[in-house]
């Protein structure tokens, strides 16, 4: 292929035909790990394909939002709105085609998220479903369901001071160290009402896509910092909704090592794509990340008029829990 741009991100060096949004540029002269083909079908697309997940989440004509199947020499993501993915086994390339009248920006949503995601896997990686940043000299995961105000708490750090290190996906690399959180630190996806709880009452972010109302807070456009090198993984903050909604949220409670690998492996990406000798070996990397991390439950459902005060109690649980203070 015809390289047209270098990317970095989740710890790998990615190729591409044309600079895909929503990955970091990097002029990084080490080989590429990862060839994407856009506006390309895979050499092998042709094979019989056998189906093995179907989306429980169906668009208004009632269709799974995504359907995955594999071949001999990969897998293909076959994606509602008509774009399609094919993803080698071992991880090495990928190749997608546009929905019809798409946008790069509408791909790069799919390519970013859940195929980066399921490529980490692929390549024996464990990958989580969160967003992350840097306090300190650790780093802070935010783990959580859809919707649950991950990549808003994040925002509301990194607004802060603090460096982002990853939203949506979050590499966590097992080295003689420990464990690292990865660099991917593009920028973060808000919905309109997060930015005004970040940025306050009548501000405004520009459009992730041309077609979806998503925001996008990125670090180089406004004077936010992003962590360069990979962050030694300090503390994990698990967020859930308080019923009723209260003013005094979030409030915590603490985690055993057994709840945090369990709570880990819901959130891991791509988990419902792995074979069972790949979930065996995701959970002994759970086990072996969290025996020096610190996790901790937030219920978080305050009002708009308590977020600010909620940021600031995370901030301070998280500022002891990269330190070891935490209790």
């Amino acid at each position: 292929m015809t390289i047209g741009a270098l990317h970095r991100a989740a710890g790998l060096i990615i190729a591409a035909d044309a600079p895909i949004p929503g990955l970091p540029a990097t002029t990084a002269s080490r080989p590429p790990d990862l060839f994407i083909h856009l506006d390309s079908s895979a050499p092998w697309h042709d094979l019989p394909v056998e189906e093995f997940y179907r989306s429980e989440y169906l668009n208004a004509d009632r269709e799974p939002l995504v359907t995955v199947g594999r071949t001999s020499r990969g897998f293909r993501f076959q994606y509602a709105d008509g774009t399609v993915v094919w993803i080698e086994k071992n991880g090495r390339q990928a190749w997608c085609r546009s929905a019809p009248g798409a946008a790069l920006e509408d791909t790069a949503i799919y390519l970013t998220g859940p195929v980066l995601g399921f490529i980490l896997r692929l390549r024996g990686q464990l990958a989580l479903h969160a967003s992350a940043v840097q306090i300190g000299g650790g780093a802070l995961a935010i783990v959580g369901p859809h919707g649950a105000g991950k990549s808003t708490i994040a925002a509301a750090l990194v607004t802060r001071g603090f460096a982002l290190i990853a939203d949506d996906v979050l590499h966590v690399r097992g080295m003689a160290s420990g464990w690292m959180a990865e660099p991917y630190a593009y920028g973060l996806r808000l919905w309109p009402d997060a930015v005004g709880l970040v940025r306050g009452p009548g501000a405004s972010l520009p459009r992730l896509t041309p077609t979806w109302d998503k925001r996008v807070l990125e670090v180089d456009g406004i004077n936010l910092t992003a962590a360069a090198e990979p962050v030694a993984l300090r503390a994990i903050l698990f967020i859930e909704d308080a019923e009723p909604a209260n003013e005094d949220a979030p409030f915590f409670s603490a985690l055993g090592a057994a709840e945090t690998v369990v709570r880990l492996a819901a959130h891991s990406s791509a988990s419902h794509l792995l074979d069972e000798a790949a979930r065996a070996r995701e959970f002994d990397s759970l086990v072996d990340l969290v025996r020096n991390v610190r996790s901790v439950q937030a219920m978080t459902r305050g009002g708009k008029a308590s977020f600010q005060a909620g940021i600031d109690r995370i901030q301070y649980w998280a500022a002891d829990a990269v330190t070891g203070r935490a209790r």
